[in-house]
């Protein structure tokens, strides 16, 4: 029998200033909804935006993925069309904060 590993959940902010014009967001949107057929990997993908502006210091964006095993998120990161897309996050001198964790019984609380 072989150990399961935990899968990994990817999640990014992102900030841009100035910030995207309704094409822009648009774009974003059509690249990221375009990732399970271009890239593959993915357990789950999910992209929106905040809904107060309130609490967010700036960040418009969340993107929350997950992937199968830090393999499948290496090969995600690696991936040509993930690389253009940072560069255009770049280029709309968006900032971004990301964090990946495994998801196992010391970071899962419900399922």
């Amino acid at each position: 029998m072989t150990e399961q590993r935990p899968e990994v959940q990817h999640v990014v902010l992102f900030s841009f200033a100035p910030p995207l014009s309704p094409e822009e967001e648009a774009d974003m949107a059509a690249r990221i909804r375009s990732w399970p057929a271009e890239i593959g990997g993915f357990t789950t993908l999910r992209f929106g935006t905040d809904l107060t502006g309130a609490r967010t210091q700036g960040y418009s964006y969340l993107l929350y993925t997950q992937f199968p095993d830090q393999d499948a998120l290496a090969r995600y990161q690696d991936h040509p069309i993930h690389r253009a897309f940072a560069e255009w996050v770049v280029r709309r001198q968006g900032r971004v904060l990301a964090f990946d964790y495994l998801l196992d019984a010391t970071t899962v609380v419900v399922g």
